[in-house]
């Protein structure tokens, strides 16, 4: 998560959804990283620590910004995601994480065929989108959630809202892999609207929504 006091905006950064790339260009007018280890072990354990002092995670929830910011604050500022296909969104995780060998879980990972990487991701709250966007009443939070499958109109505007030109972002995490549908059989892609249904039913996803 990225919090601008300058540019009065939350952004939350959703896993293989154009984040590392947005961070490049967000991270410069934002409130650094919070590396003192008392201050983690605070936050990580949900002590009230006010937000310029809270050790934010890359992929922190919404809800911790909620939780920290004055409510005034919070509610001024304009909160914004990127969410993706599910369906892709799972191929492209699974494909990333093989690739790294410094990855926390590229060892289980690389172990795994992709039917069962989805039944592994889908018992992580984490994988979920919808989980990283609620707030404490059990709504969606945020003023605007793009999608990585037309990301240059979500990027105009969020651009146009915060004040800062995200027409050109740099390309980073990217995996080559082949198209995602070929990935699946229609049990595995039943399966994936059954686990994923929030977010599908959230962000108005289908099989067909692909990158293009």
């Amino acid at each position: 998560m990225l919090i601008s006091d300058s540019h009065h905006f939350i952004f939350v950064h959703i896993r293989k959804a154009a984040g590392t790339s947005l961070r490049q260009v967000l991270g410069q007018v934002s409130l650094p990283k919070n590396k003192k280890v008392w201050q983690k072990l605070l936050s990580r354990n949900g002590f009230a620590i006010d937000y310029h002092n809270y050790s934010f995670r890359k992929h922190a929830k919404l809800i911790e910004a909620e939780r920290s910011m004055p409510a005034d604050k919070f509610k001024q500022y304009f909160k914004f995601a990127v969410v993706r296909n599910p369906w892709e969104r799972l191929v492209s995780e699974y494909e990333y994480i093989k690739t790294k060998p410094s990855h926390s879980r590229f060892k289980k990972i690389s172990a795994m065929s992709f039917a069962e990487f989805v039944t592994y991701q889908s018992q992580r709250p984490a994988a979920h989108q919808v989980n990283a966007l609620t707030l404490r009443n059990g709504q969606l939070g945020c003023d605007f959630i793009g999608k990585l499958e037309t990301l240059d109109q979500s990027l105009h505007a969020v651009g146009s809202r915060i004040g800062i030109d995200l027409s050109v972002l740099p390309h980073v995490n990217q995996v080559k892999r082949r198209d995602y549908r070929s990935y699946y059989n229609a049990d595995l892609t039943a399966q994936v609207a059954k686990l994923w249904q929030a977010d599908i039913e959230a962000f108005k996803y289908d099989f067909d929504d692909a990158i293009s």
